[in-house]
């Protein structure tokens, strides 16, 4: 007889009863910030849409250990509809290493245990878990258990690529190794002969909700005319960082790293920083400084400053950015896993992805860079102001 008891809360009462014992979990786990109480909680509350609370909860002798935080959503595939279990967290709002909360000696009992779960709830159609690390224990778990139990077909989609930073030998080392060693040295020797020259790191509660203010600013005006910030460039997305970054700081989860020059903040760095990774979620400039590079100084300072606090790890988080290679020595890869049962609607689903990813493949073999750019561009608009109507 299994051992773990799974219990599943769904609505949107959901989160509250749990977020102790989740808070505790989350502590002893070390997962990724997106995966807190505070962050997932805040995208519910802010950007969750249509989507519904289905949390899978795991006990064994009355402790809880893990936690599968789940949305169920439906739509319309070929006028059917269509049900879909994905992450909270998925989607819009830009989390990375969605998967599992649980340690990883646990994973795979608890996984055998929702997959039984799975097997019995009729209501869906498929499993679609993005944005899962494929260095997960989670990716191999569940495609041993669809190799031995056909109720689900096993997908392994690539997504992204998250540059990374190994800190391990230390600012010297990192920087010996950059491609931005020298044009670093040179451009912050210049900075720090301006006036009122500064780095710092803005951690404190009371200073968060400003932090995040000069980094929106700058980050804004960024995109202004590229088609706007796909990270915060719409009104509840906004609404979002601005709620979450203030429970992220009481948990002592977010930093700001910045630099000032001449009296006013000239970079920002928006970072996530559970005590061994930094995540470096955005960032923003003064365009009237660009030319000196604040940027690319900031994110060396940044990760000086990362190396100097005890990180292990600089995690660029998705994006292929050429800046993001210039610094790292390492990368992740991001993964959806999907479980698709058997059927028509799944299947019909499914080829319906499959056609758009071939399609934006496409535009990036075959489309000189400046035109895909502009199409970006032009998407980037149509789906501001599709998503701010």
């Amino acid at each position: 007889m299994n051992q773990i008891q799974l219990e599943k809360s769904i609505g949107k009462n959901a989160l509250a009863e749990v977020r102790e014992d989740w808070t505790n979990l989350f502590v002893r786990t070390g997962c990724a910030p997106f995966l807190s109480f505070e962050w997932i909680s805040a995208w519910y509350e802010k950007l969750a849409e249509d989507r519904e609370i289905y949390l899978l909860k795991a006990y064994k002798n009355e402790k809880l250990i893990g936690i599968l935080p789940l949305c169920l959503h439906t739509k319309s595939v070929f006028g059917f509809k269509f049900r879909q279990f994905g992450f909270l967290g998925e989607e819009i709002g830009g989390a990375d290493h969605l998967d599992l909360i649980a340690e990883d000696e646990n994973k795979a009992e608890i996984w055998e245990r929702i997959f039984e779960f799975l097997r019995e709830e009729k209501d869906f159609d498929s499993v679609n878990l993005q944005n899962l690390a494929q260095s997960s224990e989670s990716v191999p778990i569940l495609e041993n258990l669809c190799k031995r139990d056909k109720s689900f077909l096993f997908r392994n989609i690539s997504s992204f690529v998250c540059p990374q930073i190994n800190l391990n030998s230390g600012w010297e080392g990192v920087l010996s190794a950059s491609k931005r060693k020298d044009n670093f040295k040179r451009r912050l020797k210049k900075l720090e002969k301006m006036p009122d020259f500064e780095f710092c790191s803005v951690t404190e509660k009371a200073e968060i909700p400003a932090a995040f203010e000069r980094f929106a600013f700058l980050h804004e005006k960024r995109w202004e005319k590229d088609g706007g910030s796909e990270a915060t460039g719409l009104p509840q997305l906004m609404k979002f960082h601005r709620a979450v970054v203030k429970e992220l700081a009481e948990k002592n989860l977010v930093r700001f790293d910045e630099i000032w020059v001449e009296g006013a903040c000239r970079a920002s760095v928006y970072g996530l920083d559970n005590g061994k990774v930094f995540y470096y979620y955005n960032a923003g400039y003064d365009l009237d400084w660009a030319n000196r590079s604040v940027g690319m100084v900031l994110i060396g300072l940044s990760i000086k400053a990362a190396i100097e606090r005890g990180n292990m790890l600089y995690d660029f988080l998705r994006g292929e950015e050429n800046y993001k290679f210039d610094w790292s020595n390492t990368q992740e890869n991001l993964v959806t896993v999907k479980l698709n049962r058997p059927n028509f609607l799944a299947s019909a689903n499914q080829l319906l992805e499959d056609f758009w990813i071939f399609l934006r493949d496409l535009v990036k073999t075959f489309l000189p860079g400046e035109v895909a750019a502009k199409l970006q561009n032009l998407k980037r608009n149509w789906l501001r102001n599709r998503k701010a109507d």
